[in-house]
């Protein structure tokens, strides 16, 4: 019994010493809180919350700036000043229409080519013209786009790598990029819908351009002429040219002598 009441009086004693223990913990945690809720300016949060920050933060910090407005009843902008922001450049398209004067030969190259790719387009477009779905012609067809396709797409790529920045040069290009895209797309779709009438627009349409450069190499006192195919001599040059064009270069975007 007095075994039992000693264990007795030291679990008392035990639990009220964890207890003890426990409040000291708390005031000295309390205590702290206390010490780290007062601001560096040593108010504390309740004070701090008192204040009126932003009225504060205007008062030492914020420095307002006194802006001055224009005076009124200032007179219109005269005609002059009009004209000045309205002004155009006295050069205008004069730097387009040098550059491709000097270049008229290397342009007419370019355009040489396409002239190409459109017969070559042509050609075996018409081979797969009334051609039945899957049937031989159009299986071939279907090859020939799988190639030249591409390599139209090449082509323009390499007028660019050779010729930087010719967008902002040339007047001239702008004609040549449209005859690319008949040649790229407007033929291609038209003989793909094996459609007369579409096939007839993409003719239009390109007769249109050539019109275009013909009269703006002339506009640019340069000759505008073909080869006489008709010819066998000249024949034999253009198709000789013709298979030089497709010929996709080995070293990248190569240069050489446009025109012919």
């Amino acid at each position: 019994m007095k075994h039992d009441d000693i264990t007795r009086r030291n679990g008392r004693l035990v639990r009220q010493g964890l207890v003890t223990g426990l409040g000291i913990v708390a005031l000295a945690i309390g205590a702290g809180l206390g010490a780290g809720c007062t601001g560096g300016d040593g108010m504390s949060a309740a004070e701090a919350l008192q204040t009126d920050a932003d009225k504060k933060f205007e008062e030492n910090e914020y420095k307002k700036k006194k802006i001055e407005r224009p005076p009124e009843g200032l007179p219109r902008p005269s005609d002059e000043e009009f004209a000045a922001w309205d002004r155009k450049d006295p050069e205008g398209e004069k730097h387009l229409y040098k550059w491709d004067k000097r270049n008229l030969e290397k342009m007419k190259g370019y355009w040489d080519d396409l002239r190409c790719f459109r017969e070559t387009i042509m050609v075996e477009g018409e081979k797969a013209a009334g051609a039945e779905p899957l049937s031989a012609e159009s299986e071939k067809w279907h090859q020939f786009k799988q190639g030249f396709i591409p390599f139209i797409n090449g082509w323009q790529q390499r007028l660019f790598a050779n010729e930087p920045r010719i967008l902002e040069k040339s007047k001239f290009i702008g004609h040549i990029l449209e005859a690319h895209e008949l040649v790229m797309h407007g033929y291609p779709k038209a003989y793909n819908d094996g459609d007369e009438i579409e096939l007839k627009k993409a003719e239009a349409h390109w007769l249109i351009v050539e019109d275009k450069v013909k009269a703006y190499a002339e506009q640019l006192g340069g000759e505008w002429t073909y080869l006489d195919t008709s010819d066998p001599k000249q024949a034999e040059k253009w198709a000789k040219y013709c298979e030089d064009a497709k010929t996709e270069p080995k070293d990248g975007a190569k240069k050489k002598k446009r025109g012919i």
